[in-house]
């Protein structure tokens, strides 16, 4: 039970990370140029359903927290590969980790 409470709060984390890095330091780009902000939108979302979900398990099974744990951490990889190698066209990936060269 434990270890997947640990892996949530890290998936949690990642997610907190990725929305703090991205509004208040840089840009993170998937290359649809204003239409990354539908993606800033997705991964919001994300966040807050994952933290309320979170918070209301907090007593609940192991089973529910690996569940979160799966799913959440499966959507932040596929986010973090959409902002990295696959870009859309408007800013193709040039080899830096999310964020486009200004």
């Amino acid at each position: 039970m434990k270890f997947w409470k640990i892996a949530n709060a890290t998936a949690l984390s990642i997610q907190f990370i990725i929305c703090f890095t991205g509004t208040f330091f840089k840009h993170i780009s998937f290359g649809w140029g204003l239409g990354d902000m539908l993606w800033y939108g997705l991964i919001y979302l994300l966040l807050i359903i994952h933290f309320i979900l979170t918070i209301t398990s907090k007593n609940k099974k192991a089973k529910r927290f690996q569940l979160m744990t799966i799913i959440f951490l499966s959507i932040t990889i596929l986010i973090c590969l959409k902002a990295t190698i696959w870009r859309g066209v408007e800013y193709p990936w040039n080899g830096n980790l999310f964020y486009e060269n200004q």
